[in-house]
């Protein structure tokens, strides 16, 4: 089957989102809204179509509570079913047009599948967006990436949110630690369509077919989302900055791609 996934958006949890201070020079960051049968709230940052999700807890027993039900139970929520939960990057999201054709791809595999899930959210304007969701699970540490469809389509939505892109930044890469890099690589490979784009020893970065951004796996025996990397074309020296448990990494680029 011909899959067509777009990287959508990464998750940042951060205790305290009243308070964010990400260093504003780089990035800026617009209301998102209450997901109230969640209890999260977030902050959005789009770069483009591309964005990061900037995401709090309101009230950890509602998020808990939905994480115990069927639609829940491999969503975000699901995070708070510990008491000590570590800030940074969580999963990632990716982007489809058909969101049925990519749960009958991937009930082949030997996965936990829950969605699609209809969901939607007021905007501060009064307008409704909707979206649907769809969780799959390997019974691995890492929170797989997730699918979404979002209920307008991409052309709808650049117009729609234009306004707040960063026309100064791209997203590059996402770096993710994975247990077994040869097994993750290939089942990632499967699963969501990606291509090999580049080998070593040490990590593989996978590609989409319609889309610039790269998936970097790398080996490590603690499965988790580390790094976000961007091009700026507003910095004269690259700058990794350490936030609320995730690293952000901007690289000097003269002209965005």
């Amino acid at each position: 089957m011909y899959m067509n996934l777009k990287f959508d958006h990464i998750i940042h949890y951060v205790d305290g989102i009243e308070s964010i201070e990400f260093p504003h020079q780089y990035i800026q960051a617009i209301q998102g809204g209450k997901h109230t049968q969640l209890g999260t709230y977030n902050q959005l940052s789009y770069i483009d179509l591309h964005y990061i999700e900037w995401i709090d807890v309101f009230d950890a027993a509602l998020a808990r509570s939905y994480a115990q039900t069927e639609e829940g139970r491999l969503s975000f929520a699901n995070t708070f079913k510990d008491e000590h939960v570590q800030e940074g990057f969580k999963r990632i999201c990716l982007r489809t047009q058909n969101i049925s054709s990519v749960k009958t791809h991937l009930e082949q595999f030997d996965l936990d599948i829950v969605g699609p899930i209809e969901m939607s959210r007021t905007k501060p304007d009064g307008t409704t967006i909707q979206w649907q969701l769809l969780y799959l699970d390997d019974k691995q540490e890492l929170n797989l990436p997730f699918i979404i469809q979002w209920g307008e389509s991409d052309e709808e939505r650049e117009a729609s949110l234009e306004d707040n892109f960063h026309y100064n930044l791209s997203i590059d890469e996402v770096t993710i630690q994975v247990g077994n890099l040869q097994e993750s690589s290939q089942n990632w490979q499967s699963w969501y369509g990606l291509k090999e784009i580049e080998k070593s020893e040490d990590d593989v970065k996978l590609g989409f077919k319609e889309d610039d951004v790269v998936i970097k796996l790398i080996e490590d025996a603690e499965e988790k989302y580390t790094t976000l990397s961007l091009s700026s074309t507003n910095i004269k020296k690259d700058t990794r900055i350490l936030y609320k448990g995730a690293c952000y990494e901007f690289k000097a680029n003269s002209h965005k791609h």
